[in-house]
């Protein structure tokens, strides 16, 4: 059926939907199977686009804080396969906090692209200093995660946010270093790196977390790697400040050759519960990934705000009026099927907002749990 014929299909039966909307004691919702099917999609439609039916879940389990990394060699190719790909793995794995290097992300991407979205998750990025579409680290963490954004600056293409929880803080440093430094500009790297971590420490944090791909190998972190300079220099940098490297398998793989180059540092190894390397997502990409999961305990998210409707005060005859008085041919006039069901959604929740009165609660997932919102 087509949307123009599903729409004059419901219209056509708005007035036997307000009559009985207008004698429905919503005390007995969930007796709302035994209505006649016409209202039960009204019903439907308005709960889908409202959002407003809700048991608050109560106080939550205390998670383990986990994360992953991955050089993946440029987000945006092959069409976002791999963030795709990134969303399939973590429906399996729900990592807290998602690392990503080498994005090749520059400004042409802007900040709320929605080939950039990966549901549940808000973004921040580092692109490449010169604005151009190589190197780059972003991450994406949960919308429920009492989580800040540093604005640590001394390194490019690093980002540094900060968790609390019971007065304890936690630092995560995700970081790309590229290869091609010469040597003047790998020692600014080290320098900066150490000013980073002197500022963070300044905040006495509980757990410090250094991860990303370092460029560098180091036989103290995985055996058969030779030593390189960019390897020993940063052991010296971060021994100092108590930051044990925690991986030793391989982590870029090619058909002859393989190394660990791919890192995680941190204060705390004692509070580690799983670490490890898992394979690449992508053919194409021979990093792979590198993830730890800390007994550092994740509590509340802080309250959100959420629209909640009063139904039994709604003016149903205003409701209809509107919708009777409202001109749809010329709003659907030369538009595609898209734009109609958006112009059908807009208009519905416009007319539904004039005449239900609404209204911003603040919502804490502190609250008793079995509360229902209405």
């Amino acid at each position: 059926m087509s949307f123009l014929l599903l729409f004059d299909y419901i219209i056509s039966y708005n007035v036997i939907m307000f009559s009985v909307i207008q004698n429905f004691n919503f005390s007995f919702f969930f007796d709302i199977v035994s209505i006649s099917p016409i209202y039960s999609f009204y019903e439907f439609w308005l709960l889908f686009l409202s959002g407003d039916l809700e048991i608050n879940p109560g106080p939550r389990d205390k998670q383990n804080l986990s994360i992953f990394h991955w050089n993946l060699n440029s987000l945006a190719v092959f069409d976002f396969v791999k963030l795709s790909s990134i969303e399939a793995f973590n429906s399996i794995h729900n990592y807290d906090i998602i690392c990503l290097s080498e994005t090749f992300l520059d400004s042409s991407y802007c900040p709320d692209d929605p080939s950039l979205s990966l549901k549940g998750y808000k973004l921040i990025r580092a692109d490449n200093p010169l604005n151009v579409k190589r190197g780059g680290v972003c991450i994406y963490y949960k919308e429920t995660l009492p989580l800040t954004v540093s604005n640590f600056t001394f390194l490019n293409e690093s980002l540094v946010v900060e968790i609390i929880c019971n007065n304890q803080k936690c630092f995560i440093i995700s970081l790309y270093r590229s290869p091609s430094q010469n040597n003047d500009e790998f020692d600014d790297f080290i320098k900066n790196l150490e000013n980073l971590l002197d500022r963070v420490y300044l905040e006495n944090p509980y757990i410090v977390i250094l991860l990303g791909d370092f460029n560098a190998k180091l036989s103290n972190w995985r055996a058969s790697d030779p030593d390189s300079r960019e390897g020993r220099a940063i052991e010296n940098v971060t021994l100092p400040f108590g930051l044990s490297q925690i991986i030793s398998e391989p982590t870029f793989i090619l058909p002859h050759h393989s190394s660990c180059i791919d890192l995680i540092f941190t204060n705390q190894p004692n509070l580690i519960v799983k670490k490890g390397v898992h394979p690449s997502l992508h053919q194409n990409c021979h990093h792979q990934i590198t993830y730890v999961e800390f007994d550092f305990k994740i509590f509340y998210p802080p309250p959100y705000s959420r629209r909640i409707w009063h139904y039994n005060r709604s003016n149903i005859i205003g409701i209809k009026r509107s919708l009777d008085n409202f001109n749809w041919n010329k709003a659907f006039h030369n538009t595609t099927v898209n734009d109609q069901v958006i112009i059908f959604n807009n208009t519905l929740m416009n007319i539904f907002s004039n005449f239900i009165p609404n209204e911003l609660i603040m919502v804490n997932d502190k609250d008793t749990p079995g509360c229902l919102i209405l």
